[in-house]
């Protein structure tokens, strides 16, 4: 046995001469040698350089020894072994007193704790004493999940193989180890494993300056029985040039590093350059997407993750994920909008079967067949079984799936190359799913688990989870582009220029956290075999990290993000300080960016020039679309809609509702696109009943019940015990009768939710009607006033000017008289208020005060023929108007903020029940004296004039729940100019 530690120059790592004395010696032993490198970087640039050899890792041995001693097992990641502690945890019947969500976080957070103790290759016995409550659930997924399942975690899977009993006859020729600076705990344990076995194990360590990781490692390893070669290697040291920059934000680093990149191309061709990133994960995407933009080709291969796919997201979240309840249209309609989409048919065909299923919920008869095969799917997934069977029953689904064949289809008659992409990946995506979905049931078949019983949720999650990491290659790496790289894999590069990107304080070195619930303070005590992974051992690794930098490259630059404030800006790495002096503020900005005259692509120009435009700078040679643009944008910014002379005539009309005014005054543009362009509101799913149906069935309910009970004509006096007696339950029939309308108009509602709004109506007529009886039925001072009209329609004549008379429309809900006057009374399913000054002067509200002068005009010229001398013993020559209240069903008792009234009732003696606080008082209500008052008639002139000539976004009343509010560009400075131009 030989086991040797040499001293590696860092670039010699995985070179040709290495590989091609492994490939002999294989060959002269006639046995495999395996060749073990720290990324998959290296094993893939290895792999070109020398066929034949096994190149594997870590994970690959342990795998070797359990296959060799005949152990079976079904490999499962870390983010499956936390699901199956959900599930664990879910099987507690104590679950029931705990919120879902916290179940959770403990089931992760007992699972990365689990996980951190088998990374430090201990068993749960030497769990720290405050971890103990922890000992049950641990044994217990280790008895049921490990033993019994036999689910094999990464960390246990080498904790197993490890603890076999010594294999004899191991087919394998020796093992060379390349590349690493330092061994995890559970990669000591299986060098140490092997080093028993008796098998020659040789171990490059790279040679990187000041590297006190790389001695420790040494160390480690001579404790192991190594013999440390220590031949001197002289490194080829370089002195490189080092640029360091700051930036305002990320996207600006990359912007910038990019265009550097560009500019020095003609000096440094992009093969000559690499990039390392901090933090990958922040980074890449955006990095991609920029070079993209750039046209500066990266050399990484382009490819999607499967999860994008809107197949997978079909499956999972449309399909598995929905909560199985289908009731209604609606509840379908994720389904549905999905399934349709993924047949890539027109778009013109799309958006027609997708509305008819929304306006009636048809589709067309294959179609419809698709959907009940997929919601008999989702129904018929019980809520806990077998792991293979919900495997199975998918696997089915996707057998009896017709979207193959419909793509192939698609790919004989579509010419479009974007959707031909988009056809491909996601067929990529669908043989994906289907070949994991295969794998997972024929492993779960060989290893015995069928009987393996989870919940449907960690199904899901589980399924959710293995579609993480798949990939589909959309297309190669470039053979020329800028090369990226990480930390642990740089000493690949060949060139001469090193932009290392993110170098933030935090970021690198990045401040090390152990997982779960474990603390630096509980490694002290532990036995830990080897390499404890304490924050000083990995910013060691970390300073080889940075130092190995300066043998790679001539040229290292460094870049990190500031922040926008320069009071308080983002902190670069600690690395950099020696070059702290040397970094200049806010080197990248936009504003840096966009000032620079060169542009590199079409695209590039045109951000340019519309940055300046935006800066309201003086642009020559303006793109034809950016100029178009420009332009649209002042039009939008200013948000005026006139509209021509010839136009407005056509609009005119001399008769129109008040109600139609009054939504003019509250948002022209929301009127033109209502009652001009006749633009319907978007169909959706109601939570609340349609208050336009709940309105009309209020004012049927009550002029059919004043009507039955002969009310109508008849002074409040009529009012007899009989009819108290009945009102009610006639009152109860009638609404039944018309409850029946609304929840046919509402049929997306559950019995459930319609029973409580029901209720909840009934409850309100209830309290109508208490509150009318008290007011007027009941009231001793009221006995000769009479309910005179319901539902009356009215007309009124208003002269604008010489030359203009529009008529006005409108219907009263209730009018009562008596022998000095009348009362205008509006039925209200909700709140309302009536405020002369901000509502009735700009015209919000223009129904109470046109619809008393209108009345007051009809009783004067003779308009209902009536004889008042019956019914009351003196009668004026002129009727006039008492007041005027809205009526509330949500308060119905309350006649305040809502009602205006003629002075002399505001005594304490009053019979109208006046809130003499905060209703609204007038000297008088007689109908010329009251418009002049408000000058209401040029309101109505400027309202009637505007409704055919000017639709601008200038609203006086903006509410959130607008329809149109998708397609509105009102701003705020609007909004707020509409509520502050007519407060008193």
């Amino acid at each position: 046995m030989m086991l040797v530690v040499k001293t590696s120059p860092l670039k010699a790592v995985a070179n040709s001469d290495r590989l091609n004395d492994c490939f002999q010696k294989q060959k002269q032993i006639a046995k495999p040698i395996y060749y073990i490198l720290p990324s998959n970087k290296y094993l893939q640039v290895a792999r070109k350089r020398k066929a034949g050899i096994a190149f594997k890792t870590f994970d690959d041995l342990a795998d070797l020894l359990l296959k060799k001693a005949k152990v079976d097992y079904f490999p499962v990641s870390e983010s499956e072994r936390t699901i199956f502690f959900q599930q664990l945890i879910a099987n507690d019947k104590k679950r029931f007193l705990v919120n879902p969500q916290e179940l959770r976080h403990k089931a992760k957070a007992y699972a990365e704790t689990y996980g951190q103790l088998k990374r430090l290759g201990l068993t749960i016995d030497d769990l720290p004493k405050h971890f103990q409550q922890m000992k049950p659930v641990f044994y217990e997924y280790e008895s049921e999940w490990v033993k019994k399942q036999r689910l094999l975690d990464p960390e246990n899977r080498i904790h197993e193989a490890t603890s076999l009993s010594k294999i004899e006859e191991l087919n394998l020729g020796g093992i060379v180890i390349d590349g690493y600076l330092d061994f995890s705990t559970l990669q000591y344990m299986v060098i140490a494993y092997f080093c028993s076995l008796g098998f020659n194990i040789t171990v490059y360590l790279p040679e990187v300056k000041e590297a006190e990781i790389v001695e420790e490692t040494k160390q480690q390893l001579q404790n192991l029985g190594f013999m440390i070669e220590n031949n001197e290697i002289g490194a080829n040291i370089r002195k490189p040039e080092i640029f360091v920059k700051s930036a305002t934000t990320m996207e600006e680093e990359i912007h910038g590093v990019l265009d550097e990149i560009a500019v020095q191309s003609g000096e440094t061709p992009l093969e000559e350059v690499g990039v390392i990133l901090a933090d990958e994960n922040r980074y890449q995407e955006k990095l991609e997407k920029v070079a993209t933009e750039k046209q500066l080709p990266l050399k990484v291969p382009e490819k999607k993750a499967v999860k994008e796919s809107l197949f997978i997201q079909f499956i999972i979240q449309s399909l598995l994920k929905h909560n199985a309840r289908f009731y209604t249209r609606w509840d379908s309609l994720d389904i549905v909008d999905t399934m349709l989409r993924l047949e890539f048919s027109k778009s013109v065909d799309y958006m027609n079967k997708k509305r008819a299923y929304i306006e009636s919920g048809f589709l067309a008869e294959e179609d419809s067949e698709k959907l009940e095969t997929y919601i008999l799917f989702r129904k018929s997934m019980p809520k806990k079984t077998s792991l293979i069977s919900y495997l199975t029953l998918l696997k089915e689904l996707l057998k009896a799936s017709a979207y193959t064949t419909i793509w192939h289809e698609r790919l004989f008659t579509e010419s479009s190359t974007k959707k031909l992409q988009q056809i491909r990946f996601e067929w990529k995506a669908f043989e994906h799913l289907t070949a994991l979905v295969t794998t997972k049931v024929d492993m779960l078949e060989s290893q015995g688990l069928e009987q393996l019983q989870v919940d449907y949720h960690i199904f899901v999650d589980w399924l959710s989870e293995g579609l993480q990491r798949g990939t589909v290659y959309v297309e190669r790496a470039p053979q020329k582009g800028i090369q990226l790289f990480t930390f642990r894999d740089v000493a690949l590069f060949e060139g001469s220029h090193l932009y290392v990107l993110g170098m933030n304080e935090g970021t690198f070195p990045k401040g090390h956290k152990l997982s779960g619930f474990f603390q630096e303070s509980d490694l002290k005590d532990l036995p830990i075999p080897f390499a404890s992974p304490t924050r000083r051992l990995f910013r060691k690794k970390d300073d080889a990290f940075f130092n190995q930098l300066f043998l790679l490259a001539d040229k290292l630059s460094f870049s990190y993000v500031a922040g926008v404030d320069p009071h308080n800006p983002l902190l670069p790495s600690g690395y950099l300080e020696p070059w702290k002096k040397e970094i200049a503020e806010r080197t990248y900005s936009t504003a840096q960016r966009f000032s620079k005259k060169e542009t590199s692509t079409n695209n590039d120009y045109e951000e340019k020039t519309a940055y300046h435009i935006g800066l309201g700078k003086k642009v020559l040679n303006i793109p034809e679309t950016l100029g178009k643009m420009s332009q649209k944008l002042e039009e939008f910014e200013k948000g005026e809609e006139q509209i021509s002379t010839g136009w407005g005539e056509k609009l005119r009309r001399d008769k129109l509702s008040v109600t139609m005014l009054e939504s003019y005054a509250m948002c022209p543009f929301k009127y033109a696109l209502e009652r001009i362009l006749n633009v319907k509101e978007p169909l959706e799913k109601r939570t609340t009943l349609d208050f336009r149906d709940v309105g009309s069935m209020l004012h049927t309910i009550i002029e059919k019940f004043y009507k039955q009970l002969n009310l109508v004509g008849k002074p409040f006096s009529t009012f007899t015990e009989d009819m108290k007696e009945t009102a009610e339950t006639v009152l109860m029939d009638i609404f039944e009768e018309e409850w029946g309308l609304v929840e046919e108009n509402h049929r997306d509602f559950s019995k459930l939710q319609l029973s409580i709004e029901k209720e909840e109506w009934q409850k309100k007529l209830y309290k109508w009607w208490l509150a009318e009886k008290k007011h007027f039925w009941e009231n001793k001072k009221l006995r000769t006033m009479h309910l005179f009209r319901l539902e009356e329609s009215i007309d009124l004549d208003v002269k604008l000017d010489d030359d203009t008379v529009i008529t006005l429309s409108g219907k009263i809900d209730r009018v009562d008289i008596d022998e000095n006057g009348f009362v205008i009374y509006d039925y209200k399913s909700g709140y309302a208020s009536l405020n002369f000054e901000k509502e009735v002067r700009p015209g919000l509200k223009l129904q109470l005060p046109l619809y008393l002068v209108a009345m007051e005009n009809r009783l004067a010229n003779g308009h209902y023929q009536i004889d008042l001398s019956d019914s009351f013993e003196t009668v004026p020559e002129k009727l006039t108007a008492h007041g005027a209240s809205y009526i509330s069903l949500r308060e119905p008792a309350k006649r305040a903020g809502n009602s205006v009234w003629r002075e002399e009732h505001f005594d304490k003696n009053n019979p109208f029940d006046i809130n003499k606080t905060h209703a609204t008082k007038e000297e008088t209500l007689e109908a010329e004296v009251f418009l002049a008052k408000y000058e209401l008639k040029d309101r109505l002139k400027a309202l009637w004039h505007g409704s055919i000539s000017d639709f601008s976004v200038k609203p006086l009343k903006c509410i959130s729940s607008c329809a149109y509010k998708s397609v509105c560009r009102v701003t705020q400075d609007q909004i707020e100019a509409g509520e502050e131009e007519w407060k008193s």
